[in-house]
C-alpha cells in the first residue's frame, strides 16, 4: 500500500474512533439525564462534573459549578430521623476523605425550607492504581413515605362509615373515630368544632402513646384553640383549606405557643408533621380534623391527604345531619309546647266570655218570664267584660298573624312623621288602669319631643309590648319610661324593679316562643319580645336588655330617626 493510502486508512480509523467516542459520550449523557436517581460527580477541587435533572428536582437548585466543603448551595444535610439536626460531617466530605458510604439515609433541607429524605451511597473515585481519591460520586433516590395500601384504606373507610351510621350522639362518635385513625393513619389527632369565625373548641383528641395522650388532653384543656390567632394550626384548617406541613420544627411549635408552659406541653407530644383538613358540610365550614405524626414517622403524603379529606367529608356530613335532626326534634318540641300554651291562652278569655254571655242570657229569660226588662247597667257590665276578652283574643290572634308575616317576609312599614315622646305618653295613659290593678306606678321622663319617621301602628305595638312586659313581671314595683334623642338616634328605655331575668335566659328572650318564666305562673305566647325585635330591626334599629334576678330589667330601644330635616335635631320644646 502506498504511503498516501496508509495515511487515508489511519485518518478513517481516527475519525471512526472519534465518532464512536462522541456517540458513547452522547449515550452516557442521555443515560445520566434520564436516570430516576440523583447522580452527582464532584472532583477533588469541588468542581461539579455531573449534575443530572433528578438532582436538580430533588435539591431544588440549579446545577452548581462548585460544591464547597461537601455542602450544596443553599442546602443543609440533616438527620433523616428528625429532619432538623444538622449532620456533623456531610456524606460528600466523608467520601472525599476516602470513606465509601454504601447505603444510608440522609435528610436534606432545601433552600425553600422543605426537607427531603434520600437513601443511597457516596463513593470515592480514584484512577487505576491511585491511592488518593480524585473525586466522589453520589447516587441516591427519594425515600417515599409508606402509604396505606388500598385494602387498609378501604377497611378504614368502611369502619368509619359503620361508626358514623350508629345511633349515637354526633360528638360521641368523634373520639372512637379518631381511635380508628390512630395509629393507622396518624400518631395523634384532634377534632376541632366551631363554624368559621366563631368560637372553636377541641371536641375529641387522641394520641397513640398513653402518657402523651394525657399531655395532649391537658394542653387542649389549659390552652383552648383561639381562631383569632392566625399562628395556630386550627385557624389554618378552619379557613377552608387543607394544610400539609412535612416538617414541624421545634421553632415553629414554640412560635405558636402562648407561653413557656404551653411550649413545654406541645413539645412533649413529639409532633413532627401535620395534616389539617376542614370539615365542610353544605358549603359551610363547621370544624377541622388535625392529624399529626411523631418522631421517626415519615411526613404525610398525597394519598394520606386524600384519605383524610374523604374521612373529613363523611364526618362533616354526619355531624351536620345530626344537627339538622336535633333542630327538627327541637322544632317539634317547641311546636307542641307552643300549641299547648296557645290553647290555654286562647281559652283563658273565652271562658269568662262564655260565662258572662250565658249568665246574661239566663237573666234575660228569667226577667222575660216575669215580664220585666233587663237593666241597662247589667247589660253594660256584661258588654264591658265581653269587649275586654275580645280585645285580648284579638291581640293573641294579631301576634300569631305577625309571626306569620315576619316568617314570610311580608312585614310592611308605612312611615310618617311623628313624635316618639307623644306616642309613648299615649300608650302610658292607656296602661294606667292595668297599672292600678297591679298596684304599680308609671313614670315617664321625656323633656323634649323626639321627632322621626316611623310606622305609627308598629311603633305603638313595640312600646305596648315593652310596657306590658314590664307590668307583667314588675312585681308591683314602679315602671319608668324614658324618651331621649342623641343626634339622629332616638332612644326609649323601659325600666322595672321586678323579678328580673337570669343570665342564662337573657340571650334567648327575643327568640320566637321563648319564655324565661314558667307558663303556669305567667301567661302569654312567648311572642311579644320576638315581634318587638323584628319590628325594631325592620326600622333599622336595635333592642337590648340587661337584667339581674330579683332586681328588675331594663330594655333599651334605639331607632334611627330617618330622613328628617336638620332643624328637628335641635327641637327643645313641643311643636305647635
Amino acid at each position: 500500500m502506498s504511503s498516501g493510502g496508509a495515511q487515508l486508512s489511519m485518518m478513517r480509523q481516527v475519525l471512526a474512533e472519534r465518532a464512536e467516542a462522541r456517540l458513547s459520550d452522547a449515550a452516557l449523557r442521555l443515560l445520566v439525564e434520564q436516570a430516576v436517581e440523583v447522580l452527582l460527580l464532584v472532583d477533588v477541587t469541588g468542581r461539579v462534573l455531573v449534575f443530572n435533572a433528578e438532582a436538580g428536582r430533588q435539591f431544588r437548585i440549579a446545577a452548581p459549578s462548585v460544591v464547597e466543603h461537601g455542602e450544596l448551595p443553599g442546602c443543609v444535610w440533616v438527620r433523616a430521623e428528625d429532619g432538623a439536626t444538622p449532620l456533623d460531617v456531610s456524606p460528600l466530605t466523608r467520601a472525599m476523605a476516602g470513606e465509601p458510604v454504601f447505603e444510608e439515609r440522609w435528610g436534606l433541607r432545601r433552600p425553600d425550607g422543605t426537607v427531603v429524605v434520600l437513601r443511597g451511597g457516596v463513593f470515592p473515585v480514584s484512577p487505576e492504581g491511585g491511592e488518593a481519591p480524585e473525586g466522589v460520586f453520589l447516587r441516591a433516590r427519594e425515600e417515599l413515605p409508606p402509604r396505606l395500601d388500598a385494602t387498609r384504606a378501604a377497611t378504614l373507610l368502611a369502619e368509619a362509615g359503620a361508626l358514623l351510621g350508629a345511633e349515637l350522639d354526633a360528638e360521641a362518635r368523634l373520639e372512637p373515630l379518631l381511635r380508628l385513625m390512630v395509629p393507622t393513619l396518624a400518631d395523634a389527632g384532634v377534632f376541632f368544632l366551631g363554624p368559621a369565625g366563631e368560637a372553636v373548641r377541641a371536641a375529641a383528641a387522641v394520641h397513640a402513646e398513653p402518657a402523651r395522650h394525657v399531655a395532649m388532653v391537658e394542653m387542649l384543656h389549659r390552652y383552648p384553640p383561639d381562631v383569632a390567632d392566625t399562628r395556630g394550626l386550627p385557624s389554618v384548617a378552619l379557613s377552608g383549606r387543607t394544610e400539609r406541613v412535612a416538617l414541624l420544627t421545634q421553632a415553629q411549635q414554640e412560635d405558636v405557643a402562648r407561653d413557656a408552659e404551653h411550649a413545654r406541653l406541645l413539645l412533649l407530644l413529639g409532633l413532627t408533621s401535620y395534616l389539617g383538613v376542614p370539615l365542610v358540610a353544605r358549603g359551610r365550614v363547621i370544624g377541622a380534623l388535625a392529624l399529626f405524626r411523631t418522631e421517626g414517622a415519615p411526613g404525610f403524603g398525597e394519598g394520606d391527604e386524600q384519605l383524610a379529606e374523604e374521612l373529613a367529608r363523611r364526618v362533616a356530613l354526619s355531624l351536620d345531619n345530626a344537627r339538622l335532626l336535633n333542630e327538627a326534634r327541637e322544632a317539634v318540641r317547641l311546636r307542641d309546647e307552643f300549641l299547648g300554651i296557645a290553647s290555654h291562652e286562647l281559652k283563658t278569655p273565652l271562658t269568662p266570655l262564655h260565662l258572662k254571655v250565658q249568665l246574661l242570657q239566663k237573666q234575660v229569660e228569667v226577667l222575660a218570664a216575669h215580664g220585666k226588662p233587663v237593666s241597662a247597667e247589667r247589660v253594660s257590665e256584661t258588654l264591658e267584660v265581653v269587649q275586654r276578652q275580645v280585645r285580648k283574643l284579638t291581640s293573641l290572634v294579631d301576634n300569631l298573624l305577625d309571626v306569620s308575616r315576619i316568617t314570610a317576609g311580608r312585614l310592611k312599614l308605612e312611615l310618617e312623621e311623628m313624635d316618639l315622646a307623644s306616642v309613648a305618653a299615649e300608650i302610658l295613659y292607656r296602661f294606667a288602669p292595668a297599672a292600678a290593678q297591679h298596684h304599680c306606678s308609671l313614670e315617664m321622663h321625656a323633656p323634649v319631643p323626639v321627632l322621626g319617621r316611623w310606622d305609627r301602628l308598629r311603633l305603638e305595638q313595640v312600646v305596648t309590648n315593652l310596657l306590658s312586659n314590664a307590668l307583667k313581671y314588675g312585681a308591683g314595683q314602679p315602671v319608668r319610661l324614658t324618651v331621649e334623642a342623641e343626634g339622629r338616634t332616638a332612644r326609649l328605655t323601659v325600666e322595672d324593679g321586678g323579678i328580673g331575668i337570669s343570665a342564662q335566659d337573657l340571650p334567648r328572650i327575643f327568640e320566637r316562643f321563648e319564655r324565661a318564666v314558667s307558663d303556669r305562673h305567667y301567661g302569654g305566647l312567648g311572642l311579644g319580645l320576638y315581634i318587638t325585635r323584628q319590628i325594631v330591626e325592620a326600622f333599622g334599629g336595635s333592642v337590648t336588655a340587661t337584667s339581674e334576678v330579683g332586681r328588675g330589667s331594663t330594655f333599651v330601644l334605639e331607632l334611627p330617626r330617618g330622613d328628617i330635616p336638620e332643624e328637628w335635631l335641635s327641637v327643645t320644646e313641643p311643636l305647635a
